[in-house]
């Protein structure tokens, strides 16, 4: 049986899911696809994140098939951080579901397990955690599942990061820190089956490296920020 909003008591809260993107031609229209079959979900704000590789265009293409999807971009490539920002002035919904567009495996029972988490269990924020999907992201997760980018969170929470710290790749650090500051009641949820590349396969070796280095060195960066502002 499909989960729909009158499973739930009156008063069913706005849900908007927002997806930053960054080259993901061949990934984001997969995504959308899933999101597009949750009807739990009011509004789908995807932010072009200055892609260079057709990404708006795909996203563009979905939007005929669902009038929920909103598409914003940036004219150049600003961070995640900076995306979800720009996602989230665009709208008005009670929780915020994020997702990466890179994902694999997704099924729509992953995305309502995280929303619908929030909501029976009167939790703060619920976060999605791989396994059994790939090893690289399976190990990923089970080492830092406070990186994890799925997560499903009240609004007036996200509003309330540090978003000096959420700039790059700052944004699940700064989100994880304010978490345990303010005592937020969290939960993970198992996603059997789903995963995304690492960062080596969309840029290559040499560059992903280089990429990788650099996102460790702004979740750093974005920790201290983060307590430093708390």
């Amino acid at each position: 049986m499909a989960v729909t909003p009158s499973s739930f008591q009156q008063g069913f809260p706005s849900i908007s899911a927002v997806l930053p993107v960054y080259n993901e031609a061949s990934a984001v229209k997969r995504v959308l696809d899933i999101l597009c079959q949750c009807e739990l979900i009011q509004q789908i704000v995807v932010v072009d994140d200055g892609s260079t590789d057709g990404s708006a265009q795909k996203v563009v293409e979905a939007m005929d098939c669902d009038a929920r999807i909103h598409l914003l971009t940036h004219a150049r490539n600003l961070g995640k951080g900076q995306a979800v920002f720009s996602g989230l002035q665009s709208t008005q919904s009670d929780l915020i579901l994020l997702l990466d567009a890179d994902l694999w495996g997704l099924r729509v029972q992953h995305v309502e397990e995280l929303i619908i988490g929030v909501l029976k269990d009167n939790l703060d924020m619920t976060v999605g955690i791989f396994r059994g999907g790939k090893i690289y992201s399976d190990f990923s997760h089970w080492a830092t599942p406070w990186l994890s980018g799925q997560r499903c969170l009240w609004r007036k929470h996200l509003e309330g990061i540090c978003w000096k710290a959420a700039e790059g790749y700052g944004l699940e650090t700064a989100i994880t820190v304010a978490s345990f500051r303010k005592h937020w009641r969290c939960k993970y949820v198992i996603w059997r089956g789903v995963f995304h590349p690492p960062s080596e396969i969309h840029r290559g070796i040499f560059d992903g490296i280089l990429n990788r280095a650099k996102m460790y060195l702004q979740i750093g960066r974005a920790f201290l920020l983060a307590n430093l502002n708390s």
